[in-house]
């Protein structure tokens, strides 16, 4: 169960290197990917739907569910043919998420050039919100396996990480004339992020029913959650937000709430 039905967005801009315009979810994008790839050879074209169908049956039963012939029954392959290309579940598992990750940010990615910061961090949230519930059950399974690979849970703070000097950067760039020091900036980006984090986990990975029922209470859509995020992002960092009087009602409380 999910706080909002997943809504199959598409990116104006498009991402990657030569790819149109993708869904949130990262099955539809590495569909797209494998698609794009002109000429290959029929075993590269065998393990790529191999990697396709494991992103499909670990979005769908998670990691500890899925067997070897769930892979290659998504992928449209014979049984034997997956040991030809991996040795077992958790090679394929570990290569799949890893690519996920790597492909993160630019899922994450939006068309706005903004500068002012409440709309660039609005249009974020916004673009978090949708893949992280489009992408449910990977990041489900990126948790699975991050408690069991301490390799693999390593590459996931590695990912994090770079979105958080990221962000610590365009912190910075928003503050020229300041003497907050980088170290500073990326605490407040983990703060922050650990705070969607754990609105991740508790409203989409694993739900919490009690504070699904407060979240569509106080926000019954996800612009509408959004907008209360970027009130919160906009506060710590930048202070009041802007044009407070365009808020929905719940933002132009929760405004009222951290200014008083």
């Amino acid at each position: 169960m999910a706080v909002f039905r997943a809504k199959q967005a598409e990116s104006s801009s498009g991402v990657g290197k030569g790819i149109a315009p993708h869904s949130v979810r990262y099955a539809d994008y590495l569909q797209l990917k494998i698609d794009s790839i002109a000429h290959r050879r029929k075993g590269e074209k065998t393990r790529d739907l191999l990697k396709l169908g494991a992103i499909k049956v670990l979005d769908d039963k998670g990691y500890h569910a899925m067997r070897i012939s769930d892979i290659c029954a998504a992928a449209g392959v014979a049984a034997a043919t997956f040991y030809i290309y991996f040795e077992n579940k958790e090679e394929i598992t570990r290569l799949v998420l890893t690519e996920y990750l790597d492909a993160s940010m630019e899922l994450m990615a939006v068309s706005s050039q903004q500068r002012n910061p409440y709309k660039t961090i609005l249009e974020t949230n916004q673009r978090w919100l949708e893949v992280v519930e489009a992408n449910a059950g990977l990041m489900r399974c990126i948790l699975q396996l991050g408690d069991e690979v301490e390799e693999f849970r390593d590459l996931a703070h590695g990912s994090n990480r770079q979105w958080y000097e990221r962000v610590a950067r365009a912190i910075l760039r928003d503050h020229p004339n300041s003497s907050i020091p980088f170290e500073v900036a990326l605490f407040a980006s983990y703060a922050l992020g650990s705070m969607m984090d754990e609105l991740a986990r508790k409203l989409v990975i694993h739900p919490d029913p009690a504070f699904v029922s407060l979240t569509r209470m106080v926000a019954p859509n996800r612009d509408a959650l959004a907008e209360i995020l970027t009130v919160l992002w906009h506060h710590t960092l930048y202070g009041p937000v802007p044009e407070k009087g365009k808020l929905s009602e719940s933002a132009r409380q929760m405004a009222s709430l951290v200014s008083s």
